[in-house]
């Protein structure tokens, strides 16, 4: 079988780039393993660069596009296009569908969805350069709309229940919106659990939940917002990232319940391969995001909950590129 591994360019500096190295790493070495041939086609930014990509899949023929794409250089919103291109194209491709990837990029549409169905995510405002009225009484957490991997995510971005406290976080936001070039989220920060869950699908279209898995916050300071924010994602030199490890099938909470939560989201948008789903859980079930295509990097979530299901990396590859056929 010949499968084509698909990506945008790795930025050096930006650790949420680099981990594409490590995720090309882990493709690559399960095909070795698997005895397939493939070829890495890297996408520069703009129409010349999905043209290029085009011909160099024409040329190859592949069986399979194995999408790593998760950003573009001209807009974090415009990257879902790119496996609605291939679709056109007439390659089989792993992962999320065009229309499942453009809905999950956007929070606010993704938020929007899962209240019309009926999914608990937490109550949210939308900044687009009007000031929304917020409740003083309520903590928020501000969000660009169309980033993954926390960036734009940090102490920062939480805004406790209090006057002077809503004052600057009404302050912040042009300057926010600015930088990030995008419509703000701000969402009521739930003081909860952080549980993860991760979905596979497999070939005929069975789908398999992984063991849920709890972020710990170990030794966090009283007044530090507990939230998994950029440094706990990307900086292993950082107190964020060393105090939150992860503890698989937490106790006290329905692993039925929070099951049957990531199946309605996988449902609701049309997931297909394998996705992770994010959720808080306060009183009860509050879903936070929805992650088609998740990182797949060596210590990426993803597969360590494939590790506590019992599969091997080469396992979770072949199980994605069998979804995709």
């Amino acid at each position: 079988m010949k499968i084509a591994i698909v990506h945008e360019p790795i930025i050096e500096g930006r650790p949420d780039s680099e981990d594409l190295i490590e995720e090309v790493s882990v493709v690559t070495g399960a095909l070795d393993e698997l005895g397939f041939t493939h070829e890495t086609i890297a996408i520069d930014g703009g129409l010349m660069g999905l043209q290029d990509m085009l011909v160099r899949l024409s040329e190859f023929s592949p069986d399979v596009v194995f999408n790593l794409v998760e950003s573009h250089q001209l807009g974090q919103r415009l990257f879902p296009a790119v496996c609605g291109v291939i679709e056109l194209a007439g390659f089989p491709f792993t992962g999320c569908p065009y229309d499942a990837m453009l809905t999950t990029t956007n929070k606010i549409t993704a938020k929007s969805m899962m209240r019309a169905a009926g999914i608990p995510t937490p109550e949210w405002y939308v900044y687009d350069g009007q000031a929304p009225v917020l409740n003083p009484d309520t903590t928020y957490i501000v969000k660009p709309s169309c980033e993954d991997a926390s960036v734009g995510i940090d102490d920062e971005s939480v805004f406790a229940s209090l006057s002077d406290s809503h004052d600057k976080l009404l302050a912040s936001l042009p300057e926010t919106f600015a930088k990030h070039r995008q419509p703000l989220l701000i969402e009521e920060f739930i003081k909860g659990r952080e549980i993860n869950v991760s979905v596979i699908e497999h070939r005929g279209g069975e789908l398999e939940v992984f063991p849920a898995a709890e972020i710990l916050f170990q030794d966090w300071p009283e007044d530090k917002p507990a939230i998994v924010g950029f440094n706990a994602k990307w900086l292993p030199e950082s107190f964020e990232y060393t105090n939150t490890p992860r503890q698989f099938n937490p106790e006290g909470i329905s692993a039925g319940a929070l099951k049957e939560t990531a199946l309605r989201c996988w449902r609701l948008f049309g997931l297909r391969g394998y996705a992770r789903i994010d959720m808080r859980v306060s009183g009860q079930i509050y879903v936070i995001e929805v992650n088609a295509n998740p990182c797949i990097a060596h210590e990426s979530g993803y597969l360590s909950a494939a590790a506590e299901a019992g599969y091997s990396e080469t396992d979770v590859i072949r199980m994605i590129i069998g979804a995709s056929l």
